[in-house]
């Protein structure tokens, strides 16, 4: 009777703990996203790109989550499918960022060449 007791407080415990475990690395994936965030070319980014990232954090920390519950359970598929959502997660990731550095790099060519053509036209005037 206690063995069967003891066995199914183990299971709760396990899916417990990975319950708690996915929504704290949720928070920290949030946490970080902000954290890492650059005030000074804030105005920079797109909003494309900066959604892109934080969907990215979240489908990275749901994919460790998915990971973790097929490695605590032996299923081979779930942990597949778990990687390859951490993986797409971090894709997204990649392309918010170089969304972001391509807006940037926008907005420095349109600076440089709005000086180009000022100086321009003072050199004629």
């Amino acid at each position: 009777m206690f063995s069967t007791v003891s066995s199914r407080f183990k299971t709760y415990a396990g899916k417990l703990g990975i319950i708690v475990g996915a929504i704290a690395l949720m928070i920290f994936a949030w946490a970080n996203l902000f954290f890492q965030v650059n005030t000074t070319n804030a105005h920079a980014a797109t909003i494309n790109g900066v959604s892109n990232q934080v969907e990215g954090k979240v489908e990275e920390g749901l994919g460790s989550a998915r990971r973790a519950t097929g490695d605590l359970t032996d299923n081979y598929t779930e942990e597949a499918k778990g990687a390859a959502q951490q993986l797409k997660g971090k894709s997204k990731q990649s392309f918010g960022s170089a969304e972001n550095k391509l807006d940037d790099t926008k907005d420095t060519l349109e600076d440089k060449s709005e000086s180009l053509i000022d100086s321009v036209k003072d050199f004629f005037d």
